[in-house]
């Protein structure tokens, strides 16, 4: 896989693609997400579930909207000056911008898929668990990405590639440690949004894929704001 390869839009053979992301290493986190996947295997304990998924799409989207906030302060910015505005600094917002929105939505799709199958499975998802903590923890990971983004965006970028990579790593795996997701029918009314899968384990690949490409996303950017 090159360093810019997507997944999107591309026919895979999705078992494949579950081992390639297997062989490969995780990016290596920083010390906040160290801490945030510690406190996650504390409060939703370790082994894998659509809860504790659940909680990883929730916070999922956050970084893009930090992004996305960014830039639009950004250009106010450089519009609110009686100077012209660089044409590389808008771009670059615009770029930001049009990359939180995309991927954005994605992740929402996402979590309304994760939370329908969890309430289809007659899972019981906890106030305390899936609705007060995930608001606290939202809204640090939000201002810890926009704070990073306000003083040095590739901090951002570099954090989000990283947590996408331990995103997509937590996907496969649980696809893997359940081979009766493999004939197991999937349906849900957001499929309307989302591409309908064969089955819950192709389901839960293909979001998997999704995140890979979201890392690598965030990494093209990396390489392009270093110049």
């Amino acid at each position: 896989m090159s360093a810019f390869e997507y997944t999107i839009g591309k026919t895979l053979n999705l078992k494949e693609e579950q081992e390639k992301t297997l062989q490969t290493p995780k990016l290596p986190a920083n010390i906040i997400l160290k801490g945030m996947f510690w406190t996650f295997d504390v409060l939703y304990g370790v082994p894998r579930s659509l809860p504790k998924i659940l909680v990883l799409e929730i916070l999922a989207r956050y970084p893009y909207w930090a992004w996305e906030n960014g830039a639009y302060h950004l250009l106010s910015k450089l519009y609110s000056s009686t100077e012209k505005a660089p044409q590389a600094e808008v771009e670059k917002a615009l770029r930001h911008i049009r990359m939180g929105r995309e991927a954005q939505d994605n992740e929402q799709c996402h979590m309304l898929l994760c939370a329908d199958l969890c309430h289809q499975k007659g899972i019981r998802l906890s106030w305390a668990y899936h609705f007060l903590l995930p608001k606290i923890m939202t809204l640090t990971y939000f201002w810890i990405t926009r704070i990073m983004y306000g003083v040095r965006p590739v901090w951002s970028f570099a954090m989000n590639a990283a947590f996408e990579s331990h995103a997509e790593h937590e996907y496969m795996l649980y696809a893997q440690e359940h081979p009766e997701f493999e004939h197991e029918a999937v349906e849900s009314v957001w499929f309307q949004y989302y591409p309908r899968q064969r089955s819950l384990a192709d389901l839960i690949r293909r979001i998997g894929l999704d995140e890979r490409d979201h890392m690598v996303h965030s990494l093209e950017e990396v390489k392009r704001l270093q110049g």
